[in-house]
């Protein structure tokens, strides 16, 4: 599955999650944006625009937000959504709010999160 393949609800989850985790600083890194700008390549300016106009519209704490996310049920839509959240996110510090509704969501969505060895670390 790829970016291009989520439908309608799963397009605002990740436009969620990319303003709550990876756009919450107000401070986008230039990592951050080319790592948004692969995202809204993937998924075409138009389709992420109209998830982002959603999201504003939809969402206006995190809370309802969660509420959200828990509706989503592909799993292997999941698995690519929190994924790509993930890779955003982690061209950046992960601030404390935003790891509390990533490992949040990991649980609820069913997703085991494993992390690799940093290179040249021997202790694995």
């Amino acid at each position: 599955m790829e970016l291009a393949d989520l439908n309608e609800n799963e397009q605002i989850a990740l436009a969620g999650l990319i303003e709550f985790v990876v756009l919450a600083s107000g401070q986008v890194t230039e990592d951050e944006q080319k790592e948004l700008d692969a995202i809204i390549d993937a998924l075409g300016e138009d389709k992420y625009r109209a998830a982002v106009d959603q999201v504003d519209q939809r969402f206006e704490d995190e809370k309802s937000l969660r509420a959200f996310l828990g509706a989503i049920e592909r799993q292997d839509a999941r698995e690519l959504i929190y994924g790509t959240v993930m890779e955003a996110a982690m061209t950046d510090t992960v601030e404390g709010r935003e790891s509390a509704l990533l490992e949040w969501l990991a649980d609820v969505w069913k997703i085991e999160v494993t992390y690799d060895a940093p290179e040249g670390d021997e202790h694995t």
